[in-house]
């Protein structure tokens, strides 16, 4: 986005999973019009339906039964198009919304099943013995990660919050009407695990955890079950300027969509330009940065390893030091001059990659006319899909790139993958 307009690029794969494999199709739309005559558009990543209906049908539906509502702002667009989700029960009617529920708990319970299997075959390979005989507390161990995962974030051990979509007593609705599928859930998982570990068995405070996984499964902001991106963006019509906010949505529980804000951007008077990637953006990083964030993080770890190990070598060859001095000067120098050179070095680096790749980008990108602006976003997306092609991946980023040009002078305009782009 600049302040004249806003690009919003997608490809056409997708990957559906089933019976053990995966087929990659590459003739999905991605990129919609939300209202007609309006200069909104929404883009979806990750899942292509919500609930076995595709995002492409509940778009056209929306789109048909909006006429020409109009917002003052892209957020207020967003959310009466999820509203709109909730409020429809031929769309989404009770029983889907049962079997919602049930696929969402066995989707969680069988990445508890598979984490076990890997932790027993983890400790298989390392020698360790009696392995059977401590497959209920590896079981235990794998639900307390879980269970730990949902009430804490991995980056930072903060709180993981309740979504706030739900109202404050969703999880005492959820055991209400699914406490006997919770039930049937858990004993389906245990008796899974014995087909192939007939020594494992499951307490009562270990079967706790796994009904309060089940609960919050449904009401923490957690998606561990897998979730579709919808990326809002364009002119409300107090906008000068355009914007856009992004979620993450879950499926329908209690005729509530499960969903968080995951991002939000507003280009204004003062503010550059936004560019912002949503599910691979391996090669986006790269080419903003120049060099590869996996790269990029193997070489600050050798850094800090190189650093450490010429710092001992040093002070090993000062023989008047006992060591316990060594020791001493080991410690307060990594405490103290080693932490801060290290900070500066990487700080230098950083600052390195802003000046000579980033701020560019972003110089050019606030001053490109529209159609510039779609050839850049279309790039950026093919850069993607080229890097899987010569790297031998599955092509997971792929077909032809649709791009949706929006301003307010010429309002909606969807750029097919041509000459054009």
């Amino acid at each position: 986005m600049n302040r004249g307009a806003v690009a919003m690029a997608a490809d056409s794969a997708v990957t559906i999973s089933g019976g053990g494999s995966q087929t990659i199709y590459q003739s999905v739309d991605k990129v919609f019009q939300l209202i007609e005559g309006r200069p909104i558009g929404v883009m979806i990543y990750n899942h292509a339906d919500i609930m076995n209906v595709p995002w492409e049908t509940v778009i056209s539906l929306y789109k048909a039964r909006s006429g020409k509502k109009k917002f003052n702002t892209v957020q207020e667009y967003a959310e009466d198009f999820l509203n709109f989700l909730e409020s429809h029960d031929d769309l989404f009617p009770q029983q889907n919304q049962d079997f919602e529920f049930f696929r969402t708990v066995a989707t969680v319970f069988g990445i508890i099943g598979n984490e076990f299997d890997r932790q027993v075959a983890k400790m298989r390979e390392a020698g360790a013995t009696d392995v059977d005989t401590h497959l209920s507390a590896i079981f235990d161990y794998v639900v307390d990660e879980i269970r730990d995962a949902y009430l804490t974030y991995w980056d930072d051990d903060s709180p993981r919050e309740d979504l706030a979509c739900f109202p404050e007593d969703m999880a005492a609705r959820i055991e209400k009407r699914y406490g006997k599928q919770i039930g049937e859930l858990v004993g389906g998982l245990l008796g899974r695990l014995q087909q192939d570990y007939r020594d494992i068995s499951l307490n009562s405070v270990t079967e706790g955890k796994l009904r309060e996984i089940a609960i919050m499964s449904i009401t923490k902001n957690a998606f561990f079950e897998g979730y579709t991106g919808i990326v809002f963006a364009g002119f409300g019509e107090r906008d000068k300027f355009p914007s856009m906010v992004s979620y993450l949505t879950g499926g329908i529980y209690g005729g509530l969509l499960k969903r968080t804000l995951d991002s939000k951007e507003q280009v204004d008077d003062n503010s550059g330009p936004v560019i912002m990637p949503f599910a691979q953006d391996k090669m986006f990083y790269t080419f903003m940065t120049g060099i590869d964030r996996d790269f990029q993080e193997y070489l600050y770890f050798e850094t800090l390893r190189l650093t450490h190990h010429l710092v001992n070598d040093v002070v090993a060859q000062i023989p008047s030091l006992s060591e316990g001095d060594k020791q001493e000067v080991l410690e307060r120098y990594g405490r103290n001059n080693l932490a801060a050179a290290l900070r500066a070095f990487f700080d230098n680096i950083h600052r390195y990659q802003v000046v000579v790749h980033m701020a560019p980008i972003f110089q050019a990108v606030h001053m490109l006319p529209r159609a510039e602006l779609a050839e850049t976003a279309a790039s950026l997306v093919k850069l993607n899909s080229f890097q899987q092609k010569v790297t031998m991946q599955p092509e997971t980023v792929g077909g032809p790139v649709d791009v949706a040009l929006i301003s307010l002078s010429e309002g909606f305009v969807m750029l097919r993958d041509s000459a054009t782009i």
